[in-house]
């Protein structure tokens, strides 16, 4: 068996790298240029969004037509904004009758438990003082007992 002549494999490869590394040049200085030229216009966008609300103003013409058309758009809307208000407020007018009916039913019935404002304030008043009271014993008792 006969061996192949393989002795122009490296200048082969040293050419091969040599035109991979003008490539990979090439290449870097395609993308740098693009990256500069994005940055760029990043750059004017951020200037035009910073003088938008100072430079930039709009001018609108409607004919007579275009205006009556837009006001009458307006009022059938706040009509129908009037009477969802209506119909809500008699919903609530319905919903306090029926509350007031039934506080009056009860009242007249005598059911429930009612107490003046003056009482409730010395029962509330009383209880309170008794819970402390209570919480105080047990303090005291720990207190000396344990300690």
């Amino acid at each position: 068996m006969k061996v192949a002549d393989v002795s122009w494999w490296p200048q082969y490869l040293e050419s091969s790298i040599r035109q991979t590394q003008r490539e990979e040049g090439v290449l870097g200085a395609a993308v740098k240029t693009i990256s500069d030229k994005v940055d760029t216009i990043d750059k004017h966008i951020d200037q035009v969004m910073e003088d938008a609300p100072t430079k930039l103003k709009v001018t609108v013409t409607l004919c007579d037509a275009d205006w009556q058309k837009m006001q009458g758009l307006h009022t059938q809307w706040l009509g129908q904004e009037k009477q969802t208000l209506d119909d809500h407020h008699k919903q609530q007018e319905t919903l306090w009758q029926k509350q007031s009916h039934r506080l009056t039913d009860i009242v007249r019935n005598n059911e429930g438990v009612w107490l003046s404002q003056r009482l409730f304030y010395i029962v509330g008043s009383l209880s309170l003082l008794s819970f402390i009271t209570i919480v105080l014993e047990i303090a005291f008792y720990v207190y000396f007992h344990w300690i």
